[in-house]
C-alpha cells in the first residue's frame, strides 16, 4: 500500500491534513461569500484538531505558511485569471512534505483545476457557490431587447459580425464543470443551489450532499440589542444586478411615502449595469428619484470588521436577490437582531422562515420589497421579536458544533470514493 493509501486510511479513523484552494479568502483578497466560507471554514477544522491550509492570492508576491488561528496560509500574487496554474508550485511543494487528506475548492473560478491534473489522485471534494454560467445567465436577463439591438448594430456598422455577450455558454468547454464532475464529492451550502446546478449539469446524486456553510457569529453583532430606534434600511454587498438592487431602488419612492423618516445605506463595491455599462451607484439614485437623494447613502465596500458598526444602527437588512446560493449577509444581520428582508429564490429561503425569523419576497418585485420593509418598519415590536428569534436561530443552525461534524463526515466520504476510484485505475492497469 502506497503512503496515500495509508494517509487516507488514517484520516479515516482521525485527524485529516485538509487543503483549501481559494482565490478569495476574507481578510486577504476582497471577496465575497467565497471567501468568508473558507475563513470560517478553515478556522472552524483547525479549532477541531485538523491540520488546515489555505492556498490563496494576495497583493506583494508569494507569502509561505504564516499561520492564523491555526491555520496555515500560502499566498501567491496575481489576477484571477490564471491562479490556478500560479498557486500550484506551493501547493506540491507543501503536498511533497506531507500528503493531504483532502483538498476543496469552489466551482467558481475553477481555482482546483491544475491541481486535480497534477494530483489526480488525491481526493478532492468542490464546494458550490455560484458558477459563472449562473452568474451570466441571471446578468443576461438585464440585457433588453433594445440593448441587444444596439449591440448588433453598432457592430455590423464597424464592419464586424456580432458575437452577443449575453447567452453565451458552452458547458463542453467549461473548466468549473469540468472539475465539479471529476470531483470525488460536490457538496452544496442549500438544496436549492444543488437543484439548480443539476439541472444544467450532470451531477451525480450518489456523490453529492447539502453541507450549509459554517457561521461563526462575532460578540460584537450578538450584543447589540434587538430592540433599537432606528429606521435606517441597509443593503450589503457588491451592487450589482443579480444582487436585486435595482428593484430595491424602485421600492425607495414607496417606502418613502408610508416612512418618512426612512434613510437607505448601500454597502459594497458598485459594478456596472451589464446593458449600459453605467455604474449602478448612479442608476440607484435616478431610478430612487430626487426626492430620496439626501436620505441614501453609499458607503462602498467596507472591511469585514467594520460589518457590526454598520448593522449596530440598522432596523432593516434588505436582500432581494434575484438568486442567492447561501446569503452570509442575511446571517450577519440576523445574528444582529435586526429586522431582516431577504429573496425567496435560492438558499436565503432555507435561512429565514417567514413571518418568524424575517421576511421573504419573490425577486424582482419593487412592491414587495416595498410592503415587507414598511410592515418592519411600523411595527418595531414585532421586528425586535423576529430579530432575537432569528438570532436564536442562526446560533442553533449554522455553529460549529452543528457543521463541524457534517463537514468533516463529508470530506471520509470523498476519501472513500478516491480510494475505491484508485483501486479501479490499479486493477484496469494490471488487467493491462
Amino acid at each position: 500500500m502506497n503512503a496515500a493509501a495509508l494517509a487516507n486510511r488514517s484520516a479515516l479513523a482521525g485527524h485529516m491534513r485538509i487543503a483549501f484552494v481559494s482565490y478569495e479568502y476574507a481578510g486577504i483578497r476582497d471577496g465575497g461569500g467565497i471567501g468568508t466560507y473558507v475563513r470560517n471554514a478553515a478556522a472552524m477544522l483547525a479549532a477541531r484538531g485538523h491540520a488546515v491550509e489555505v492556498f490563496t492570492s494576495a497583493e506583494g508576491g508569494v507569502t509561505s505558511g504564516r499561520t492564523s488561528g491555526g491555520v496555515q496560509i500560502f499566498s501567491v500574487d496575481g489576477p484571477r485569471v490564471g491562479f490556478a496554474r500560479a498557486v500550484l508550485p506551493a501547493f506540491l511543494a507543501r503536498h511533497k512534505v506531507l500528503p493531504f487528506d483532502v483538498v476543496e475548492s469552489a466551482e467558481y473560478g475553477a481555482d482546483l483545476e491544475a491541481v486535480q491534473t497534477a494530483v489526480p489522485d488525491l481526493p478532492r471534494v468542490v464546494k458550490l457557490a455560484t458558477a459563472s454560467y449562473q452568474i451570466g445567465a441571471i446578468n443576461d436577463a438585464y440585457v433588453t431587447p433594445a440593448a441587444k439591438l444596439r449591440f448588433v448594430a453598432g457592430a455590423l456598422r464597424r464592419g464586424q459580425w456580432p458575437r452577443p455577450f449575453w447567452g453565451r455558454y458552452a458547458p463542453a468547454v467549461d473548466p468549473e464543470r469540468a472539475i465539479t464532475l471529476a470531483a470525488d464529492l460536490v457538496t452544496s451550502p442549500t438544496a436549492a443551489l444543488l437543484e439548480l446546478t443539476s439541472q444544467r449539469w450532470p451531477i451525480d446524486v450518489s456523490r453529492s450532499s447539502v453541507v450549509p456553510y459554517v457561521f461563526q457569529a462575532r460578540p460584537e453583532l450578538l450584543s447589540l440589542a434587538a430592540s433599537r430606534p432606528s429606521s435606517l434600511v441597509t443593503f450589503i454587498g457588491k451592487l450589482e444586478v443579480r444582487k436585486g438592487v435595482l428593484e430595491l431602488a424602485r421600492a425607495i419612492p414607496r417606502i418613502l411615502r408610508a416612512m418618512p423618516d426612512a434613510r437607505f445605506r448601500f454597502v459594497g463595491r458598485t459594478l456596472p449595469h451589464p446593458a449600459t455599462r453605467e455604474p449602478l451607484d448612479l442608476v440607484i439614485r435616478r431610478l430612487a428619484g430626487a426626492g430620496a437623494g439626501h436620505r441614501i447613502e453609499f458607503t462602498g465596500a467596507l472591511p469585514y470588521d467594520e460589518i457590526p458598526g454598520t448593522l449596530a444602527d440598522t432596523a432593516v437588512g434588505v436582500f432581494p436577490s434575484y438568486w442567492e446560493a447561501f446569503g452570509f449577509v442575511c446571517l450577519e444581520a440576523m445574528a444582529a437582531g435586526c429586522g431582516v428582508v431577504g429573496s425567496s429564490a435560492g438558499g436565503m429561503a432555507e435561512i429565514i422562515e417567514h413571518g418568524r425569523t424575517g421576511l421573504l419576497v419573490p425577486p424582482r418585485s419593487p412592491r414587495a420589497i416595498a410592503d415587507a420593509v414598511i410592515a418592519l418598519l411600523r411595527d418595531p415590536a414585532q421586528r425586535a421579536r423576529m430579530g432575537e428569534a432569528a438570532r436564536t436561530h442562526v446560533l442553533a443552525t449554522y455553529s460549529e458544533a452543528a457543521i463541524g461534524p457534517l463537514q468533516e463526515a463529508a470530506y471520509r466520504r470523498a476519501i472513500e470514493r478516491a480510494r475505491g476510484r484508485t483501486d479501479r485505475t490499479l486493477v484496469r492497469a494490471s488487467d493491462g
